[in-house]
């Protein structure tokens, strides 16, 4: 028993240092990058209030100052979560009528949200490695790799999809390994609250593929005749319910106001499912049009009008979603203020994901765990979606992030390991 409760306490204060050094290495970068390289070192790309200039910030910023005067004009019955749509600015806004109406006072918060999910992500690899150095390791890229500064040092969404992207993962790998019971739904439903917040159409699509895992998992465990695994299907199919029932209403409900999209049907493609898939190629239509361009863009000549047109371009899609931006892209010159800058930044960060994502072929081959393929099942599908949804680099990059870095985590984690082993 008292072994018990010193391990307890050692985990906890474990925990307890990697959150504090993750939460103080984003809290410092964003106050220095805020009040000293922008205004000082580098005032050609300084839009003002420690904001860099060309970002989607400076509309969030500007959405939660207006929103923050008219609550300290009608009071709190003006708020909204989502002001033209843009959570970020809701939840700026009360920061920025709590305290001052600059982006400086949200670094805390978003330091702990960037710090929340780099505990996550250790503790999903430490429960697969076995390891807490590996685990470590592992969460390294998803925390210090630059291109998070584009939330964490700014005012973005993307870290707080991340964290639900996280949070969803290891319930769902915690459910499928059957650790820790009711705290895994908890897991999957909290990360779930946090999606919604920044992306509701992240949550149907999640909760769909879901559904999937859920019937698959189910009928494995059904054929291997485990009935200590009656209790879990009972738990998945009670939140998959409660889960899927936007999901699964919005899928069904009549379009109203039809889509003028020129859209070939497929008669032996399920009409809710081939719904889903002009939607996806409207979005992509709407992308194209943005900036037609812009250097980030990638097959922007690329359009979809049938399910065809889709399957054919999966596997490219499959390319793009993993390994994009290419080397190729990496010292060509930006249009936006710090773009070739920003270009050398994704380079080395994507040679750090190719070596990663080769491990975790390694780790997934030598694991073969039916958690592990669960995670892989949701990131790998959700990375699809982007690639195909997206024809520019930028919010692929972003959106993809919480995916591809759980992949990245688990490469490292797994590959330190192997070579451990293979030392021993």
């Amino acid at each position: 028993m008292r072994t018990r409760v010193f391990s307890f306490f050692w985990w906890y204060n474990s925990l307890f240092r990697i959150f504090t050094l993750f939460f103080l290495y984003p809290l410092f970068v964003g106050f220095f990058i805020q009040l000293v390289v922008l205004p000082y070192l580098f005032p050609s790309l300084h839009a003002g209030e420690g904001l860099l200039k060309g970002g989607d910030w400076l509309y969030f910023h500007r959405l939660a100052k207006d929103l923050a005067e008219r609550i300290r004009v009608e009071g709190w019955g003006a708020w909204e979560l989502r002001p033209e749509g843009q959570a970020p600015a809701g939840i700026a806004a009360i920061f920025y009528f709590l305290f001052v109406p600059k982006p400086w006072v949200m670094l805390p918060f978003n330091a702990l949200v960037h710090a929340l999910g780099g505990v996550v992500l250790f503790s999903l690899v430490y429960d697969l490695v076995g390891e807490r150095k590996s685990a470590f390791l592992a969460t390294l890229p998803f925390v210090f790799f630059p291109s998070a500064m584009n939330w964490y040092a700014q005012l973005h969404k993307d870290g707080i999809f991340a964290l639900g992207v996280l949070l969803f993962l290891w319930g769902w790998y915690m459910l499928v390994e059957r650790k820790r019971g009711i705290f895994s739904l908890f897991a999957i439903a909290s990360g779930s609250f946090v999606i919604w917040i920044v992306r509701p159409y992240a949550v149907e699509i999640l909760g769909f593929f879901s559904l999937v895992a859920a019937l698959a998992l189910s009928l494995v465990i059904l054929l291997q005749r485990r009935k200590s695994g009656l209790w879990w299907v009972t738990l998945v199919f009670l939140w998959v319910a409660a889960f899927s029932v936007n999901g699964v209403a919005r899928i069904e409900k009549p379009i109203e106001k039809p889509s003028t999209y020129p859209w070939s049907y497929s008669p032996w493609v399920p009409d809710f499912i081939e719904e889903k898939l002009r939607g996806l190629a409207e979005v992509r239509e709407q992308y194209r049009f943005i900036d037609p361009e812009a250097m980030g863009n990638i097959d922007w000549e690329v359009t979809f009008h049938s399910v065809g047109d889709v399957l054919r371009y999966i596997p490219r899609a499959v390319v793009v979603g993993f390994l994009a931006p290419f080397p190729s892209d990496w010292l060509k010159e930006g249009t936006s203020p710090g773009g070739a800058l920003k270009r050398r930044i994704c380079g080395s960060e994507m040679v750090v994901v190719y070596l990663s994502l080769f491990f975790f072929a390694l780790t997934f081959w030598r694991y073969r765990k039916i958690p592990l393929m669960v995670v892989f099942f949701f990131a790998f599908l959700m990375l699809l979606i982007y690639a195909l949804a997206f024809p520019n680099l930028g919010p692929l990059y972003r959106e993809r992030y919480g995916f591809l870095m759980t992949l990245v985590a688990l490469g490292i984690g797994g590959g330190w390991r192997f070579c451990d082993f293979q030392k021993a």
